[in-house]
Protein backbone atom coordinates (compact mmCIF):
# COMPACT_ATOMS: atom_id res chain seq x y z
CA UNK A 1 0.00 0.00 0.00
CA UNK A 2 1.54 3.11 -0.94
CA UNK A 3 2.84 5.31 2.26
CA UNK A 4 1.41 9.11 2.09
CA UNK A 5 4.42 10.45 3.98
CA UNK A 6 8.00 9.10 2.75
CA UNK A 7 10.77 9.32 5.55
CA UNK A 8 11.63 12.77 4.08
CA UNK A 9 8.50 14.22 4.62
CA UNK A 10 7.76 12.71 7.79
CA UNK A 11 11.04 14.74 8.90
CA UNK A 12 10.01 17.97 7.23
CA UNK A 13 6.53 17.80 9.37
CA UNK A 14 8.60 17.19 12.37
CA UNK A 15 10.98 20.03 11.85
CA UNK A 16 8.35 22.32 11.03
CA UNK A 17 6.54 21.77 14.17
CA UNK A 18 10.27 21.24 16.10
CA UNK A 19 9.22 24.85 18.18
CA UNK A 20 5.72 23.52 19.63
CA UNK A 21 7.30 19.54 20.02
CA UNK A 22 9.96 20.80 22.44
CA UNK A 23 7.29 23.05 24.44
CA UNK A 24 4.98 20.10 25.00
CA UNK A 25 8.32 17.83 25.69
CA UNK A 26 9.28 20.19 28.43
CA UNK A 27 5.63 21.04 30.12
CA UNK A 28 4.63 17.04 30.62
CA UNK A 29 8.37 15.71 30.96
CA UNK A 30 8.12 13.71 27.70
CA UNK A 31 11.94 13.37 26.66
CA UNK A 32 11.57 14.90 23.33
CA UNK A 33 13.12 12.08 21.67
CA UNK A 34 10.30 9.79 22.37
CA UNK A 35 8.05 11.88 20.78
CA UNK A 36 10.15 12.08 17.67
CA UNK A 37 10.29 8.77 17.59
CA UNK A 38 6.59 7.94 17.76
CA UNK A 39 5.40 10.60 15.40
CA UNK A 40 7.97 9.69 12.75
CA UNK A 41 6.62 6.11 13.23
CA UNK A 42 3.37 6.68 13.04
CA UNK A 43 3.66 9.38 10.14
CA UNK A 44 5.80 7.21 7.62
CA UNK A 45 2.87 4.08 7.85
CA UNK A 46 0.30 6.33 7.39
CA UNK A 47 -1.10 4.58 3.64
CA UNK A 48 -3.97 5.53 1.43
CA UNK A 49 -6.63 3.36 3.63
CA UNK A 50 -5.99 6.48 6.75
CA UNK A 51 -7.97 9.37 4.63
CA UNK A 52 -10.73 6.62 3.74
CA UNK A 53 -11.14 5.83 7.20
CA UNK A 54 -10.96 9.18 8.49
CA UNK A 55 -13.34 10.14 5.41
CA UNK A 56 -16.06 7.85 7.11
CA UNK A 57 -15.83 8.59 10.89
CA UNK A 58 -16.23 12.28 9.53
CA UNK A 59 -19.34 10.83 7.60
CA UNK A 60 -20.66 9.35 10.54
CA UNK A 61 -20.48 12.68 12.14
CA UNK A 62 -22.24 14.42 9.95
CA UNK A 63 -25.29 12.26 9.79
CA UNK A 64 -24.76 12.38 13.65
CA UNK A 65 -24.93 16.37 13.65
CA UNK A 66 -27.54 16.54 11.08
CA UNK A 67 -30.04 13.73 13.00
CA UNK A 68 -30.01 16.20 16.38
CA UNK A 69 -30.95 19.37 13.89
CA UNK A 70 -33.65 17.45 12.60
CA UNK A 71 -34.99 16.09 16.64
CA UNK A 72 -34.72 20.06 17.45
CA UNK A 73 -36.70 21.24 14.92
CA UNK A 74 -39.36 18.13 15.57
CA UNK A 75 -38.48 16.32 11.97
CA UNK A 76 -37.17 12.98 13.83
CA UNK A 77 -38.11 10.87 17.02
CA UNK A 78 -34.77 10.51 18.53
CA UNK A 79 -31.26 12.59 18.56
CA UNK A 80 -29.55 9.41 18.18
CA UNK A 81 -28.60 7.48 15.12
CA UNK A 82 -29.52 3.83 15.33
CA UNK A 83 -26.95 1.42 15.90
CA UNK A 84 -25.26 0.06 12.97
CA UNK A 85 -22.55 -2.55 12.01
CA UNK A 86 -19.84 -2.16 9.30
CA UNK A 87 -18.58 0.82 7.85
CA UNK A 88 -22.03 2.99 8.41
CA UNK A 89 -21.33 2.77 12.43
CA UNK A 90 -17.80 3.81 12.41
CA UNK A 91 -17.43 6.77 14.45
CA UNK A 92 -13.89 6.93 15.38
CA UNK A 93 -10.35 6.09 13.84
CA UNK A 94 -6.87 6.57 14.49
CA UNK A 95 -5.77 10.24 12.72
CA UNK A 96 -3.05 12.71 12.53
CA UNK A 97 0.34 12.85 12.77
CA UNK A 98 0.18 10.37 15.86
CA UNK A 99 -2.44 8.62 14.77
CA UNK A 100 -4.89 8.45 17.48
CA UNK A 101 -8.28 7.63 18.57
CA UNK A 102 -10.50 9.94 19.70
CA UNK A 103 -11.62 7.04 22.62
CA UNK A 104 -7.54 6.53 23.51
CA UNK A 105 -6.94 10.51 23.34
CA UNK A 106 -9.67 10.94 26.26
CA UNK A 107 -8.33 8.25 28.04
CA UNK A 108 -5.15 10.08 28.07
CA UNK A 109 -6.48 13.84 29.06
CA UNK A 110 -8.12 12.13 31.79
CA UNK A 111 -5.07 10.70 32.82
CA UNK A 112 -3.31 14.37 32.47
CA UNK A 113 -6.29 15.48 34.39
CA UNK A 114 -6.34 13.05 37.26
CA UNK A 115 -2.84 13.81 37.57
CA UNK A 116 -2.63 17.44 37.38
CA UNK A 117 -0.98 17.76 34.31
CA UNK A 118 -3.94 19.36 33.13
CA UNK A 119 -6.86 21.81 34.47
CA UNK A 120 -10.23 22.58 33.21
CA UNK A 121 -10.59 24.37 31.14
CA UNK A 122 -8.11 23.27 28.37
CA UNK A 123 -8.35 26.14 25.61
CA UNK A 124 -4.99 24.63 23.87
CA UNK A 125 -7.70 21.97 22.92
CA UNK A 126 -11.33 24.10 22.94
CA UNK A 127 -12.30 21.90 26.20
CA UNK A 128 -14.79 23.28 28.90
CA UNK A 129 -15.17 19.86 30.39
CA UNK A 130 -14.07 16.55 31.11
CA UNK A 131 -14.16 14.56 28.29
CA UNK A 132 -16.56 10.97 28.79
CA UNK A 133 -15.51 8.46 26.17
CA UNK A 134 -19.60 7.28 26.14
CA UNK A 135 -20.72 11.14 25.21
CA UNK A 136 -21.05 11.15 21.57
CA UNK A 137 -20.10 14.86 21.65
CA UNK A 138 -17.18 14.63 23.35
CA UNK A 139 -16.00 11.60 21.04
CA UNK A 140 -16.66 14.37 18.10
CA UNK A 141 -15.30 17.17 19.49
CA UNK A 142 -12.18 15.27 20.54
CA UNK A 143 -11.55 13.43 16.78
CA UNK A 144 -12.65 16.37 15.02
CA UNK A 145 -9.69 18.42 16.75
CA UNK A 146 -7.53 15.24 16.60
CA UNK A 147 -7.81 15.28 12.78
CA UNK A 148 -7.90 18.77 12.54
CA UNK A 149 -5.16 20.30 14.63
CA UNK A 150 -1.48 18.99 14.57
CA UNK A 151 -0.70 20.60 17.60
CA UNK A 152 -3.67 19.02 19.52
CA UNK A 153 -2.26 15.58 17.95
CA UNK A 154 1.07 15.59 19.30
CA UNK A 155 -0.38 17.22 22.61
CA UNK A 156 -2.21 14.38 23.23
CA UNK A 157 0.42 12.28 22.03
CA UNK A 158 2.84 12.94 24.58
CA UNK A 159 -0.23 12.53 26.97
CA UNK A 160 -0.80 9.27 25.93
CA UNK A 161 2.90 7.71 26.18
CA UNK A 162 2.94 9.19 29.68
CA UNK A 163 -0.42 7.63 30.23
CA UNK A 164 1.31 4.03 28.62
CA UNK A 165 4.47 4.62 30.68
CA UNK A 166 2.51 4.27 33.89
CA UNK A 167 0.00 1.53 32.81
CA UNK A 168 3.44 -0.31 31.49
CA UNK A 169 5.76 0.11 34.50
CA UNK A 170 4.52 1.83 36.85
CA UNK A 171 6.07 4.88 36.40
CA UNK A 172 5.83 8.16 33.97
CA UNK A 173 9.05 9.07 34.16
CA UNK A 174 9.93 8.21 31.00
CA UNK A 175 13.80 9.57 30.87
CA UNK A 176 14.60 6.97 33.69
CA UNK A 177 13.26 3.74 32.19
CA UNK A 178 15.05 1.29 30.77
CA UNK A 179 15.86 0.19 27.27
CA UNK A 180 13.49 -3.07 27.96
CA UNK A 181 10.62 -0.61 29.34
CA UNK A 182 10.65 2.28 26.76
CA UNK A 183 9.97 -0.65 24.26
CA UNK A 184 6.94 -1.95 25.88
CA UNK A 185 5.76 1.62 26.19
CA UNK A 186 6.08 2.21 22.95
CA UNK A 187 4.57 -1.02 22.17
CA UNK A 188 1.61 0.13 24.52
CA UNK A 189 0.96 3.26 22.83
CA UNK A 190 0.05 0.98 19.73
CA UNK A 191 -1.67 -2.10 20.72
CA UNK A 192 -3.13 -3.13 24.00
CA UNK A 193 -0.09 -5.86 24.29
CA UNK A 194 2.05 -6.65 27.13
CA UNK A 195 5.01 -7.99 25.41
CA UNK A 196 7.44 -6.19 23.02
CA UNK A 197 6.18 -6.15 19.34
CA UNK A 198 7.61 -4.81 16.06
CA UNK A 199 6.75 -1.97 16.48
CA UNK A 200 7.72 -0.89 19.79
CA UNK A 201 11.49 -2.33 18.68
CA UNK A 202 11.04 0.58 15.88
CA UNK A 203 10.24 2.96 17.61
CA UNK A 204 13.31 2.31 20.15
CA UNK A 205 15.30 2.44 17.12
CA UNK A 206 14.25 5.76 16.20
CA UNK A 207 14.40 7.38 19.42
CA UNK A 208 18.03 6.31 19.53
CA UNK A 209 18.34 8.12 16.44
CA UNK A 210 16.53 11.36 17.64
CA UNK A 211 18.46 11.42 21.01
CA UNK A 212 21.88 10.43 19.57
CA UNK A 213 20.83 13.64 17.07
CA UNK A 214 19.85 15.79 19.92
CA UNK A 215 23.49 14.78 21.58
CA UNK A 216 25.11 16.03 18.75
CA UNK A 217 23.55 19.46 18.39
CA UNK A 218 24.27 19.80 22.09
CA UNK A 219 28.01 19.14 21.90
CA UNK A 220 28.47 21.55 18.89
Amino acid sequence: MLKLYPPKTASSILRRYDDWITQVSRRFGVPKACLQAILYQELTKIDLLDPLADLVVRLYWLRWRLRRRLYRVGLTASPTLPPRKGLAGKKDSSTGYGQIFSYVAIRALCFALDRGLLSMPIPELALDHRPAPENDGDRRRVWLLLHRDPKANILCTALNLLAAAEEMTGRTDLAALSAGELKLVFTRYNANLRQITAYGEAVYRHYLRYQAAQSSATLL
